[in-house]
């Protein structure tokens, strides 16, 4: 072995003894520190004795052997790194007994620095170090709450409790120092804000506060400021005041009437309110942040809100006049804008009501959309039955003389034309203006029609649905509608497709309104035919057989007639000619059909009983075809007609003339009835006779 691995061997073994001698000592002293703490503790905080100046001894020492652990455990190490492979077990046993003393002392240790800490927190609140308070408050929460509660439990509760006792003092303090500074009024016509003048503990209270990242007391006053000042501000008349009373400062605001002020009244009192806090309670709470930096982080945008929606929305024009003197509602809301910004309630990044007002020109074209929607509006609700006549003349005996694209002639309401012109003037307006506002006049066309069906169908609802003349014309007025949309693509949507970069249409409007209007008409006349039924439910044809025929039975007839009749009265100078004749033919084809229906189905009807039927069916022949604006068409537009005309035959026939006409299936009987129909009839009118047999087996199919 060589001189200098000797010394080494020596030295390591020397260090070694050192640290066999050292460790007993220590763990009795950790052992008796522990103890003592322990006691202390519970001496001062749960049998409530104070002592000093054992308190700091104690935590002396506790650091003392803290210190003398740490050194021995980097011997111990160091001796560990080299492998002495002699004592390598000796020296593991030692290692592992000083750390767990040194865990002994991380439960002394911080109990002797919260003792301290409470003894200085007492010191600093004479003081008024309210920031150093709160921050021995919070070592304090961190030191109890990295304490093992095994071994001093009574201890631990009791001292937990008194930080908190202490705390809650401490808030309190802060609380009464923050309310003494700032006090905040308000009766029925009077709000004021006072603020001492030059005293500096609030401006301390406030950064003690702010530790907790939250500052209650200011919450409050954002809270007040928002609900009780801006708000009362914007919805009513007001002045300010400002004079000093004693120590304070004080903003005084007296409502002169409840009436909203003008924007610009406005402005200037909150600009008021706002530099009056800049000059009097705008104080640091942190490095970065103010008073009023924290409250502006909760109001600016509801602030913001708050003044485009109550004052800057009111003052957007609605006539080109007034938009070219816009540019002095901008000025004053670029005031605002620096003012507030200025006073920290807005950052650089808060554009909103400087955006507002210099996108004046969107607004501006907005509030004419909605004027225009409003006049629209206003025209849908003028009486419907004011009418005017429209489109081209029908010729029935040349009905190719109507081209397709033409409208064919009907009785509109007056307000439609008018409508119509007041959508076309917008078009027109709409082909000279910038892209966006192209859009947006296009688009209030297409929502005017969208509009239209929905609207005038509430509004009028009640006459719609009671009288037919006003169902008739809503049908046509959205028909001419259609029609005028469609002829309105090559002057307007074609011009307006390079302005606004897209294929624009009033495709989607028009089949809208065509399906609204027809299933609105087709409604009524459904129950136009309901109401027939009902009328010929109480004719007395409901039997199988029908060996008497009641009175009642001719009566509901004749009064399904002349409701019909009442629709030709009113229908027949509405609906164009077409429209008009093919809706009569379904209501008077449901009525044919009821009666045809019902005297096929009879098993029985006596000779007498047909004649009067035969007679019922003649005034229904008669007076059916007037209905018709040509009597001669009737067949065009009524199915059931050629079908109750045979009955008609069969009624006031004998077996004889019922066979030629049927001419073995080939004969005018043939087209309207089936085999078994006819048979039914033959069986129910006559005899059973050989002839009537005879004539039975001739019908086949």
């Amino acid at each position: 072995m060589s001189l200098l691995a000797e010394v080494l061997s020596s030295a390591e073994k020397v260090e070694l003894k050192d640290v066999e001698a050292n460790v007993p000592r220590l763990v009795a002293q950790v052992q008796n520190v522990k103890s003592d703490v322990l006691k202390y503790t519970n001496s001062a905080y749960v049998k409530f004795t104070q002592n000093v100046k054992q308190n700091t001894e104690l935590l002396n020492k506790a650091k003392k052997a803290h210190s003398e652990i740490g050194d021995l455990l980097k011997t111990v190490e160091s001796i560990t790194k080299k492998d002495l492979s002699k004592a390598k077990l000796e020296i593991k046993e030692l290692e592992n007994e000083l750390r767990g003393e040194e865990f002994a002392l991380q439960v002394v240790l911080p109990l002797c620095k919260i003792n301290e800490d409470l003894l200085l927190f007492n010191k600093m609140l004479r003081n008024k170090s309210l920031v150093k308070c709160m921050e021995l408050v919070k070592s304090m929460e961190l030191q109890i709450g990295s304490i093992s509660d095994e071994e001093c439990l009574d201890a631990l509760i009791e001292l937990s409790f008194l930080i908190k006792s202490k705390k809650q003092e401490l808030i309190n303090v802060l609380h009464n120092i923050f309310n003494d500074n700032i006090i905040l009024s308000k009766n029925e016509n009077n709000i004021k804000i006072k603020v001492r003048d030059g005293d500096d503990d609030v401006q301390e209270a406030l950064l003690a506060l702010y530790t907790e990242e939250t500052i209650f007391p200011l919450d409050r006053v954002t809270s007040f400021l928002w609900n009780e000042v801006f708000i009362w501000l914007v919805d009513n008349t007001t002045k300010i005041n400002k004079f000093e009373d004693d120590c304070y400062k004080v903003l005084e605001i007296e409502m002169v009437n409840e009436k909203a002020d003008t924007y610009k009244n406005v402005f200037d009192r909150i600009t008021s309110v706002f530099v009056f806090l800049h000059e009097h309670f705008d104080l640091p709470v942190s490095s970065d942040l103010t008073t009023l930096g924290y409250i502006g982080r909760d109001i600016r945008d509801n602030l913001s809100e708050l003044l485009i929606n109550n004052c800057l929305q009111k003052t957007v024009p609605s006539s080109d006049e007034g938009l070219a003197e816009y540019k002095i509602v901008i000025e004053d809301t670029e005031k605002l804008q620096k003012c507030l910004v200025e006073c920290n309630i807005f950052t650089e990044d808060t554009m909103g009501i400087i955006e507002y007002a210099n996108n004046i020109d969107t607004h501006f074209i907005n509030k004419k959309c909605q004027e225009y929607m409003r006049e629209a509006q206003a025209i849908m609700k003028k009486d419907l039955h004011d009418m005017v006549e429209v489109g081209v003349p029908y010729n029935p005996n040349n009905p190719f003389a109507v081209a397709n694209n033409d409208f064919v002639q009907c009785s509109i309401s007056k307000n439609v034309k008018e409508i119509l012109s007041f959508m076309e003037s917008i078009l027109q307006k709409s082909l000279t203006s910038s892209e966006v506002c192209a859009g947006r006049l296009f688009c209030t066309v297409q929502n005017i029609i969208v509009t239209y069906g929905e609207f005038v169908l509430e509004h009028h609802k009640k006459l719609l649905q009671t009288i037919p003349q006003q169902i008739a014309l809503f049908y046509n007025n959205c028909m001419y509608i259609s029609h005028k949309l469609h002829k309105w693509e090559t002057p307007y949507c074609l011009k307006l497709n390079p302005i606004l970069k897209m294929e624009i249409n009033f495709h989607a409007q028009c089949d809208q309104l065509e399906t609204l209007a027809k299933q609105s008409f087709e409604n009524y006349i459904e129950t136009q035919i309901k109401q027939i039924n009902e009328i010929m439910t109480n004719a007395g044809l409901s039997a199988e057989s029908l060996t008497k025929l009641e009175p009642a039975t001719e009566k509901c007839v004749r009064q399904s007639l002349r409701q019909q009749e009442l629709l030709k009265t009113v229908w027949s100078k509405v609906l164009s000619y077409i429209v008009y004749n093919k809706t009569l033919g379904v209501i008077f084809d449901f009525l044919c059909q009821i009666i045809v229906k019902s005297v096929v189905k009879f098993e029985d009807i006596p000779s007498d009983v047909a004649e009067q039927l035969a007679d019922i069916i003649k005034i229904v022949l008669t007076r059916g075809p007037k209905l018709f604006t040509d009597p001669n068409e009737i067949s065009l537009y009524v199915k059931s007609w050629y079908r109750l005309n045979e009955l008609n035959f069969i009624l006031s026939s004998n077996l004889i003339s019922i066979n030629d006409r049927w001419a073995d299936g080939k004969g005018p009987l043939a087209l309207q009835f089936k085999c078994d129909e006819l048979k039914q009839l033959i069986r129910a009118l006559f005899q059973n006779t050989d002839r009537r047999a005879a004539i039975l087996a001739k019908i086949q199919e």
